[in-house]
Parts: structure tokens; sequence; C-alpha cells
């Protein structure tokens, strides 16, 4: 079946379509925001002012690629430089240039390389990849070895019978509220008020900040940064 090529005229992620016009003319058609998932092309969503090949089904057009790519606002673009930099004073350091930041950050991307850098250099709570936190049974042992750097001897452990941890030094007991599977942080966010306490305490750098579903160790003034170039997601209050 014979490619043709369409612009990109308007983009919907509300309802995950875009409307491209074939360059050799006719009515407008449909096609998905992103590239199928077992497609060559990087995972990112179309644009207007994009150029793509692909085969029309119909109404849509499908198995479609690009032929050129609008670029993403300037000033994005600085904006992502100069948080690259300010990354740098934090000793982290991301392979990747502030263009190529700044597309994958516009377009939205389903593997954003910023996101996955950083989080593979920052501690986080939950590991979501591995299982749900309500069955992660390594959660507590994570956090006990995360401490030890700051809060030598720290550990916690539930406490049987009741929905309670038990934090030592200090013999503290910390409540565990009832949570659910959509929203397992409650469960756990008097702990780690508990733990950012103990790290004040001892004069540590880090604390558990939270983020849109789950906490990194981080300098705060880190966190906030990535939380204001919108890297990890809005914070939860």
């Amino acid at each position: 079946m014979a490619r043709e090529t369409f612009s990109v005229v308007e983009v919907n992620p509300a309802h995950r379509f875009a409307r491209l016009r074939p360059e050799s003319g006719g009515a407008l058609l449909h096609a998905g925001l992103y590239p199928e998932e077992e497609s060559p092309e990087p995972q990112l969503q179309l644009r207007e002012g994009d150029r793509v090949e692909g085969q029309r089904r119909g109404q849509s057009v499908a198995d479609w690629g690009w032929v050129s790519r609008t670029e993403p606002p300037p000033d994005l673009v600085e904006r992502m430089g100069e948080l690259l930099a300010k990354l740098e004073g934090f000793e982290l350091r991301v392979p990747a240039t502030a263009y190529d930041l700044a597309e994958h950050h516009w377009r939205r991307s389903r593997a954003d390389p910023l996101h996955q850098e950083l989080l593979a250099q920052l501690p986080t709570f939950f590991d979501w990849e591995l299982s749900h936190p309500y069955e992660d049974g390594a959660l507590l042992d994570r956090l006990q070895a995360a401490m030890q750097p700051y809060l030598p001897g720290f550990e916690v452990a539930p406490q049987a019978g009741r929905s309670a941890f038990r934090l030592e030094p200090g013999g503290h007991d910390v409540p565990a509220p009832e949570g659910s599977r959509e929203a397992p942080a409650t469960t756990f966010e008097p702990l780690l008020l508990q733990v950012n306490g103990l790290l004040e305490g001892a004069g540590a750098p880090v604390r558990w900040v939270p983020t849109e579903d789950d906490w990194i160790l981080s300098p705060p003034g880190l966190a906030e940064l990535l939380v204001l170039h919108g890297v990890l997601g809005p914070r939860r209050e």
C-alpha cells in the first residue's frame, strides 16, 4: 500500500488524536498522538506543524513516521539548559542536550530521559516497577539502608497486631493509617514525616520529599527545582 505525506494541523490531547491534512489534497484524517508501540520512532507526541508519512486507512492514518518535526519553543530549550546547569550544582549530570530535553518535555515523551536519569540517581521510597507498595517486602529494608549514612543504626519495623511502625533509635511508635491500593502513600506519610524529623535533628542535608505518587530522597532545594521544571509532577500537600 502506498505511503503518503501529511501535515499535522490540530492536536487533541484530551481525546488522544491529531488531525492530518494530506499534502496531495483532500479531507482531513485522524491519527493517534503517538507512534505505534512497536514502531522504531521515538515515543513522542505529535505537534501542529509536524510532517509525517503513513498509510491511509479509511478516515485515519496508520503506521506513521516523521518526515520533519516542528521545533520546541526556544524559551523551553533555554529553560532546560538552565536546569542542566543547576543540576550540575547538585552533582547530577544528565547525558542529554537542552534541545533534546525540551523536545521530550514539550511532546510529553513516554520515555522521558531526564526523569529516568534522575530517578536512577535519586533514591525513591516506593519501587513501582518491582511491585505495589503493599506487596513490597523489601520496602522497609530499603528505607533502613538509605538512612544509614545519615542515621547510623536506624531501624524500622511494623508493630505486630497494630497499625503502626516502631523506629529505632528512640523507640518511637508511628501510626500507619489505612490507605488504599490507589493511594498507598497515606499509610506511610506519618512514618516519613517522623524520619524527616530525625534527619533534621541529625543535621542531614537530605529529606524524603513528596512527589505525585512517591517520595524521593534529596536535598529539599533539588526537589523544589525538579517540581518547578515539571520533572517530578505536582507536589502532594
